[in-house]
């Protein structure tokens, strides 16, 4: 039986797919997903943040496609972000402390472009010798690959872009590497996030239907995140976090990809206070006290 066209499936997001960020709303506060995916309540705003990782991705992209890694290019997008978003303004400053003000939070220094540009510049020129001495003689199977795969059982397709797919050998045997790309600070993952469910169960999900669309089993597939550390010193701004995803890892992730679906669909859309302290409605009309 052949699976249904993405324009035959019904889901209360109006979308017939989900991807991994909609997953993580949703496992930290239902409501909150229900607010973004569903009301449409949008409350984004510019972060310099995403616009420094976006930027980043781009160039490793193109690096992998072509050979080239055109650090220059990546600090022009990074330049652009900042004078189109002026993160550096007086206003967008005063802005962030009295928002951190007025949730609690400690005051933090304001890092300005300069800090910025020189930690991209650190962190892609490190990246390829990098990458020669975790995987050596590496082939790229592909770069940003998307994933759009149905999911059994529950009438929706899973959407997803693996960021880098490697061919490496590892004592002789060759492996298919899904890698993530994920800025952080300069010292890198504290151990709770290492092991949080949400981190891990995001390439747990790339690696599971990988497999499936192109026939492979576990072992050989391994995962990791490769983490390019704003501050890193030359020579050690790159990190590689190997992920562990064996058959019970996959299953935990796909546990909750089902109870996910399944309970958007029932419309069950519950409070977590315990993810109230960075969520952006907290204290609004959306989610009052």
């Amino acid at each position: 039986m052949s699976n249904p066209a993405p324009e035959d499936i019904a889901f209360p997001t109006g979308k017939p797919h989900v991807s991994f960020s909609e997953v993580r709303v949703w496992k930290e506060c239902p409501h909150h997903h229900r607010l973004v995916y569903i009301d449409k309540v949008a409350k984004d705003e510019p972060s310099p943040y995403l616009s420094y990782g976006s930027a980043l991705h781009d160039g490793i992209e193109n690096f992998l496609k072509t050979g080239v890694m055109d650090i220059e290019c990546v600090l022009e997008n990074i330049r652009q972000e900042w004078e189109k978003h002026g993160f550096d303004s007086k206003e967008w400053i005063q802005a962030q402390a009295d928002h951190r003000k007025s949730q609690g939070w400690k005051p933090k220094a304001h890092d300005y472009l300069d800090s910025w540009l020189q930690w991209a510049t650190t962190s892609l020129t490190d990246l390829p010798e990098f990458l020669k001495e975790e995987f050596g003689d590496y082939e790229v199977i592909s770069a940003e690959e998307q994933l759009y795969e149905f999911f059994p059982g529950y009438d929706i397709f899973f959407k997803g872009f693996i960021d880098a797919l490697l061919k490496v050998n590892i004592r002789g045997k060759e492996y298919y590497y899904v890698i993530d790309w994920k800025t952080a600070g300069d010292k890198g993952w504290y151990a709770s996030k290492r092991r949080d469910i949400l981190t891990w169960a995001q390439i747990a999900l790339y690696k599971s239907f990988w497999m499936n669309k192109n026939g492979k089993n576990t072992k050989e597939v391994k995962c990791g995140f490769v983490l390019l550390k704003r501050g890193g010193k030359p020579g050690n701004s790159c990190e590689l976090v190997k992920v562990s995803v064996g058959p019970k890892a996959e299953e935990n992730a796909l546990s909750i990809l089902r109870s996910m679906v399944k309970t958007v669909r029932r419309g069950i859309f519950l409070k977590n206070r315990n993810s109230c302290r960075f969520c952006e409605f907290k204290s609004t009309s959306y989610c009052p006290g």
